[in-house]
């Protein structure tokens, strides 16, 4: 039987964080599944053209699926790089999986990173996507993840009861300023709790413009300059989760719960 994992991401832009987060990433699912070709999509069409343009390139999930039909695979497991089970994983990830799970013998999707119904689900996996030993003294740990815009993800607000029940100096909010806990949100609790040091990092795979730009950058709505402006240190980190090797270890154990 010829079996198949294909990795799947939104993608991102700079070759040397791909190279870091993803690459890394599809390197320890090979070693760790000898048995299986490991087999790489993207779920952004903008990236995917924008790459394309800069002669890379790179094929959708439609149509690694496709192609791995006409190769006669029987046996697919689909590996999302997502950190949770949101709108993206459920469109562009689900949606594509069922429309052609008829086509083999066995298909199966693994579950994100993050997947859980509740604050104490988190319970390790947590810890991997805080790592604390990185704090100077006098820092709390602030994290940015993404968000949904059209449809509230919880997850991080689960992650975050789960900080607060251990009581952990771990703040988390998302980018997408639609959704909850956001920027504003963010603010209002590092107020709250009298935090004067924060160290900032992109709750992330990579490290790509979101942690460079919309996170760190210097426009004056970036994370760091709105938060220095409200009076608190900052220092950042724009590595994505994908250089952290205990969170690349998550995938690899979502990918055996799958098969």
């Amino acid at each position: 039987m010829k079996k198949a994992i294909v990795v799947t991401t939104f993608g991102v832009g700079d070759k040397n964080v791909k190279k870091k987060c993803i690459d890394t990433l599809i390197a320890d699912i090979r070693e760790a599944f000898p048995d299986y070709d490991v087999f790489e999509a993207w779920t952004s069409r903008f990236l995917i053209k924008k790459l394309a343009a800069q002669g890379t390139n790179y094929e959708t999930l439609e149509e690694v699926l496709g192609d791995l039909e006409e190769a006669g695979y029987e046996k697919v497991v689909v590996a999302p790089t997502h950190l949770t089970p949101g709108q993206e994983f459920d469109n562009k990830v689900v949606k594509v999986v069922e429309e052609v799970k008829d086509k083999f013998t066995e298909v199966h999707v693994a579950e994100p990173a993050l997947a859980g119904k509740g604050p104490e689900d988190y319970e390790g996996i947590a810890d991997i996507l805080f790592y604390l030993d990185s704090l100077e003294p006098g820092e709390e740990l602030l994290l940015m993840g993404h968000g949904s815009p059209q449809r509230h993800n919880p997850v991080y607000e689960w992650v975050q009861q789960y900080a607060d029940k251990k009581h952990l100096p771990v703040h988390i909010g998302v980018l997408e300023a639609e959704d909850h806990p956001n920027l504003d949100d963010v603010l209002e609790r590092l107020k709250s709790k009298g935090v004067k040091k924060v160290f900032m990092r992109p709750m992330l795979l990579t490290g790509g413009d979101h942690a460079t730009k919309d996170m760190a950058g210097d426009e004056p709505d970036s994370w760091k300059n709105v938060v220095s402006a409200a009076g608190i240190e900052v220092r950042f980190s724009t590595k994505g989760l994908g250089e952290n090797n205990l969170y690349r270890s998550i995938y690899i154990k979502r990918i055996k719960n799958a098969l």
